[in-house]
């Protein structure tokens, strides 16, 4: 499998973001939260996977 990052929206982002100062200080110790994209060994994405073209919806 390969891993690129996540195409994320800037709201999406600011998101995960707060997540991260959330869970920081829940913890008392930083977090980094990463969103990964996961694409078979040809480098397309996996059954399930939205392509950056097709819009999602929460």
């Amino acid at each position: 499998m390969q891993y690129e990052p996540a195409p994320l929206r800037e709201g999406q982002v600011s998101k995960l973001r707060e997540y991260e100062q959330q869970l920081s200080q829940l913890t008392g110790s930083p977090v980094i939260l990463i969103a990964y994209s996961e694409k078979d060994v040809n480098g397309n994405p996996l059954e399930g996977d939205v392509s950056p073209t097709e819009k999602k919806r929460p």
